[in-house]
């Protein structure tokens, strides 16, 4: 799996994003061993870093099955909360969230330099409004090339009541978030929401929903100082055995575009390779 450390800030903004549905097919597994594993990040050299909501640390995988625990600093106890995460590789940040804390918590970490650890810097206040139980659920990362605005930033998703999209500065700053208009169509398709992906082919939003247990592909739309979500498509995610999966809870894209899906119970990466 190649490395996703080609995304930067002078690439060129394309024009003209795609609209067409993406396919793919299964293309393998990996076992991340992480106990209930909530989100999952594309890191350079092809590998990911899992997160789990009952762990202090997270796991990085390779894309030969080999696996290596990463300490968090400023989590405490066995109870991290951590149910987001995304990596920023132009600035070097690593970001987790905590739903029932509601904070977003940057870390400095060049994850291509090897033996490189996470520096907790910042932590920010997320008003996710609603029940504990139902804050901030997932995070991307979005290059300014495929954004929306233009600009580099994160996209937050919070589970529900209300379901929102929201997107913030990339320096993981809240206190101005832009709300995405999603089309009813969405929503009609994502009953809650459970994970996000930028797909760094097209810029389009991957969101995955536990309760429909479906993928929706949506198309982010400026419309003045507005963002519109766009239903592309939507579609069930199912193993090689044609059952559906269940508790997804992270989704993230390798540079080729190939769509990586976390499932909570068994804690397992299920690669879909890009048709």
């Amino acid at each position: 799996m190649p490395s996703i450390s080609g995304w930067n800030r002078t690439t060129p903004r394309r024009s003209a994003p795609e609209t067409a549905a993406a396919r793919f097919e299964l293309a393998g597994t990996l076992k991340t061993n992480m106990p209930e594993a909530s989100d999952v990040t594309a890191l350079p050299g092809g590998r990911f870093l899992v997160v789990g909501d009952r762990k202090d640390s997270a796991v990085i995988i390779g894309a030969d099955g080999k696996r290596q625990s990463l300490e968090l600093p400023g989590l405490k106890n066995g109870n991290s909360q951590l149910e987001g995460v995304a990596y920023d590789p132009v600035r070097h940040h690593l970001f987790v969230s905590r739903e029932e804390s509601r904070e977003l918590l940057r870390y400095e970490w060049d994850a291509s330099k090897k033996g490189a650890l996470p520096q907790l810097e910042k932590r920010f206040e997320v008003d996710a409004g609603g029940p504990k139980n139902k804050g901030i659920e997932g995070l991307s990362y979005v290059p300014a090339d495929v954004s929306p605005t233009g600009e580099a930033q994160l996209l937050l998703a919070k589970e529900g009541k209300p379901r929102e999209l929201q997107l913030i500065g990339d320096g993981g700053k809240t206190s101005k978030p832009l709300t995405v208009k999603l089309e009813k169509e969405v929503l009609a398709v994502c009953r809650d929401f459970s994970a996000v992906a930028i797909d760094p082919k097209t810029g389009h939003l991957f969101l995955s929903s536990d309760e429909s247990a479906a993928v929706a592909q949506i198309k982010l739309v400026r419309d003045g100082d507005k963002v519109i979500g766009k239903l592309v498509q939507s579609f069930p995610l199912r193993d090689e055995k044609g059952k559906t999966l269940e508790r997804v809870e992270g989704l993230s894209f390798n540079e080729k575009g190939d769509l990586f899906v976390l499932t909570e119970n068994t804690g397992t990466l299920h690669q879909l390779a890009r048709k």
